[in-house]
């Protein structure tokens, strides 16, 4: 009975053993049936990554959330809820999520969130090296610090630390951070200057200084925009100067109420309202801020020239001057409207 007794323990023993056994490999398959998309909205202190990968892809050039829930393999260097606080503390204008909801404010999201995805490989923490860099999506690389923890170096002074590592899913791994990490691109962005400040910034555009601000439209191109502004040259100006006769030497000659209703409207004429980069233009007629007066972008051979109402043409001399609230292009002639 004894001996009966020692095989019946043994066997519930191994019953007990084996049951549990199987809980833990049920619930390993639970674990890497989530990607990481899942795994993220999963995590609470991971909400607001997951708001913000949802809102980059309102965007028209994102798709992240259907991306990172695809075969992967991914590396994610998910942003803590408090990183995300932190970063809208630091930035001008942005006290929520939903303060990036304009598609300039997608599109930096999107930026930056593709700074936080490596593609291609699911690299755990015991595969990384010291001062080894790491490429992202979003093109540019971080820095891996092993020096007193596992700290990753972006574009700024200040290294994220890796808070949670290893954090297994179907289609990749992820690594919790204290901090948002920010590419040179987005710093760029974020110093960059208004449309005003980048013309004061160039002695070649002196003269286009002088004329804005006496045409009174220095708050009209600090204003959030964006514009593009085709920024005609001191030679060009001096050219027009020249062209107009005995009667106008400098801008100074502009002094009727009339002539300064003429200065302003050139001026309006070099204004686009909206963002036009060099690698966008194409043979089109173009609304300017001077209303009913369009331009025209006429092919050049490998390039393109801006024509005006006379039909002369401007060519582009300097261009995609980035500024925070649009961009501009320097021209060598000043354009006419009718």
């Amino acid at each position: 009975m004894k001996t009966n007794f020692k095989y019946l323990v043994a066997f519930f023993s191994l019953f007990i053993i084996v049951a549990c056994d199987n809980d833990d490999d049920n619930n390993d398959v639970m674990m890497e049936d989530r990607n990481i998309v899942e795994m993220a909205q999963d995590t609470p202190e991971l909400s607001n990554l997951v708001s913000a990968l949802i809102l980059a892809d309102t965007g028209t050039d994102s798709n992240l959330v259907s991306t990172l829930s695809g075969n992967g393999p991914f590396t994610v260097f998910a942003p803590t809820n408090q990183a995300f606080v932190d970063l809208l503390t630091q930035l001008d204008g942005f006290n929520s999520l939903s303060d990036f909801d304009t598609e300039e404010g997608k599109a930096m999201l999107t930026t930056i969130l593709q700074y936080h995805v490596v593609a291609g490989a699911a690299v755990t923490s015991d595969q990384l090296s010291d001062n080894q860099e790491v490429a992202t999506v979003q093109g540019e690389t971080v820095m891996v610090d092993l020096s007193n923890g596992v700290h990753l170096e972006d574009a700024t002074e200040n290294a994220a630390m890796v808070t949670t590592a290893d954090i297994e899913a179907s289609n990749g791994v992820i690594h919790i951070i204290d901090k948002i990490l920010l590419p040179q691109a987005i710093i760029d962005m974020l110093n960059a200057q208004t449309l005003v400040e980048v013309v004061v910034g160039n002695d070649n555009l002196s003269i286009l200084q002088a004329a804005v601000i006496k045409a009174d439209l220095v708050d009209t191109l600090n204003s959030e925009g964006p514009f593009t502004v085709f920024a005609p040259t001191n030679d060009a100006f001096v050219a027009l100067l020249d062209a107009l006769g005995e009667d106008f030497n400098s801008l100074d000659d502009f002094d009727t109420a009339e002539e300064m209703e003429l200065l302003k409207n050139i001026l309006l004429y070099h204004v686009v309202p909206a963002e036009i980069y060099a690698a966008d233009l194409s043979e089109t007629s173009v609304e300017t801020a001077f209303s009913g007066n369009n331009l025209n972008v006429v092919a050049s051979g490998s390039t393109y020239v801006i024509q005006d109402a006379t039909g002369g043409q401007s060519n582009i001399v300097t261009a995609d001057v980035v500024a925070s609230n649009g961009v501009a292009h320097v021209i060598d002639r000043v354009l006419l409207p009718n």
